[in-house]
Order: structure tokens, then C-alpha cells, then sequence
């Protein structure tokens, strides 16, 4: 039975996702919410991005781990307002030489 209400929870959600656009197109939102929805995916990604990045500093003994020193190369890229593109080349690069390295 539990599976049956999770499969339909899941549709209703879905389904909500995907009609809300249509459902809720006269509604108007403040500016404050808009720049609050506008910073959500960028807070999420770095939720994502971060608990690797910084769980395997914290069961390690060292902080010199490849994934918190390439995270730190490129915040720094991000920082001095590089591309994208490089700063997605350079981070891999550097996490792939730390690793042999370290």
C-alpha cells in the first residue's frame, strides 16, 4: 500500500511541477520573491558541490585534499570573473594533477 502513495505522490508532484506554469500564468510575484526564486538554483548547486568537497576534508587527517584545494582554484577563477568554460577546465585539471600528487 505504501508503494502504491508513493508512486502517486510522485505523480501529483510531478504533475504539479509541469502544470504550474499554466495554472498560475495570471499570478504576479513580488520583486523580492523574484530575486529570492532567481538565487535558488545557484543556492542548490552549491549544496550539492559542497558537502563532497568538504566531507572528504573533514575525514581525512589533512585539509590538503584534491577536491578542496580544486574547489579553491576555482573560486578563485570565479572571483577574478574568468569564463566558465576555463574555470570548468582549469578545476578539472587541477583536481586530476592534485590527485596524482597528492
Amino acid at each position: 500500500m505504501s508503494d502504491a502513495l508513493l508512486i502517486l505522490g510522485m505523480i501529483a508532484v510531478t504533475w504539479g511541477v509541469r502544470a504550474a506554469p499554466f495554472v498560475l500564468s495570471n499570478l504576479v510575484l513580488s520583486s523580492r520573491l523574484l530575486k529570492f526564486l532567481n538565487v535558488v538554483p545557484a543556492g542548490v548547486l552549491a549544496a550539492l558541490v559542497a558537502e563532497p568537497i568538504l566531507t572528504s576534508a573533514v575525514h581525512e587527517a589533512s585539509p590538503l585534499q584534491p577536491e578542496l584545494l580544486a574547489a579553491l582554484i576555482c573560486l578563485i577563477l570565479g572571483l577574478m570573473r574568468a569564463p566558465m568554460l576555463v574555470t570548468v577546465i582549469v578545476g578539472m585539471g587541477s583536481f586530476w594533477l592534485l590527485r596524482l600528487v597528492l
